[in-house]
């Protein structure tokens, strides 16, 4: 990274935005890694005092989707992410108003404050949710921003139904790997799910897309949400996934938050008030994901496992994936081929594997 030329950048972007010189002093950098580079500044002569530039060395679809999700929120009025100032697509960089020093919930679960951790979750659970109630439908207002930014080939949902489908052999690896049995009907579940994904009907609102402990930052201000590098309009389940089966969490508080999440939602989504579209929702979505992790996933984690997150590795996830997914389907099971699959290969897996289940040190 060179420092001195992305404060550079950065103070050219702002003195044009504040018609006004401006200064960018005192760097702290926040991350750094091989697809981007996140700095805190001072902004001498600037009309705040303190900003945060974000500069991305490639993948251009994900910086701009990450530019785009953060002006379309600030632009919304809301405020669940970084306020944008300004950016430099010649620079490969936006620049964001500083939320200031504090923690993310990674931070808390990774504490010993189990009371705090547990507020933490519920916190961002209610934020994400007010954030879909207020996007709910807005396609249109959100392509508009998207693509002033720059042109998307195509919308994220439709990307994602396509990518399901696309790597669909990936689950027979798997399936074929282990053993397991492919129960007839699941190639057609799957197109199923992948129209699922492309029409979420009435559940189609603004996502982060990659919802995680580590992309939400609390200060006095109160929770955020930030790193919006795959946001876009899809099944606002999506970013529901964090709690209800990527996150290992005590099952009690996943009930907590699957409950504080549809509160929410239901305020602007009919569909969520209604027990059977709720439930149906929440299996496709999360039997896609599913799905997805065993197309990101080589079936040689089966010879060698190796770290999938912070003390949480690959085997883990996909055992939990699979056993969350296999609760989330039971009762209505609206996929019972693509079930069946899922099942034959869990069983086969736990055969092969024993994995001791992660614990977060708050919850210890």
């Amino acid at each position: 990274m060179n420092l001195e030329l992305l404060l550079a950048d950065g103070a050219r972007a702002l003195s044009t935005l504040w018609g006004r010189p401006v200064l960018l002093t005192k760097p702290e950098v926040l991350r750094s890694e091989s697809r981007s580079d996140v700095v805190r500044a001072r902004a001498i002569g600037g009309e705040v005092p303190s900003v945060v530039l974000k500069h991305f060395r490639e993948d251009p679809i994900c910086w701009l989707d990450d530019w785009a999700g953060t002006l379309f929120l600030t632009l919304q009025g809301l405020g669940m992410g970084p306020h944008l100032l300004t950016g430099s697509e010649e620079a490969r960089l936006f620049i964001m108003e500083d939320l200031g020093q504090g923690q993310s919930l990674e931070d808390l679960l990774n504490g010993d404050d189990a009371r705090a951790a547990e507020s933490a979750l519920l916190a961002i659970v209610r934020l994400t949710a007010q954030m879909h109630v207020s996007t709910l439908g807005a396609q249109a207002e959100y392509d508009a921003i998207r693509q002033s930014v720059e042109p998307r080939q195509q919308q994220v949902r439709i990307e994602n139904a396509l990518h399901l489908l696309d790597n669909a052999g990936q689950l027979r690896r798997w399936v074929t790997a282990v053993g397991a049995e492919e129960a007839p009907g699941t190639e057609a579940e799957l197109e199923q799910l992948a129209r699922t994904l492309a029409d979420p009907g009435p559940f189609l609102a603004f996502t982060h897309g990659d919802l995680a402990p580590g992309n939400t930052h609390f200060t006095r201000a109160g929770p955020h949400l930030v790193d919006f590098e795959y946001a876009g309009m899809r099944h606002a389940l999506h970013d529901a996934l964090m709690w209800l089966l990527t996150v290992p969490l005590p099952s009690a508080l996943i009930a907590r938050a699957d409950i504080a999440y549809r509160a929410v939602l239901s305020q602007g989504c009919q569909a969520a008030q209604v027990d059977s579209q709720y439930v149906r929702a929440r299996a496709m979505v999360a039997a896609a994901r599913t799905v997805n992790l065993l197309q990101w996933l080589p079936p040689t984690v089966l010879e060698k496992d190796y770290e999938w997150a912070p003390a949480f590795t690959a085997r883990a996830a996909l055992l939990r994936h699979l056993e969350r997914c296999r609760m989330l389907l039971e009762p209505l099971d609206p996929i019972p081929a693509l079930a069946r699959t899922l099942g034959s290969l869990e069983a086969r897996l736990r055969e092969r594997w024993t994995v001791a289940p992660f614990v977060w040190p708050a919850f210890r």
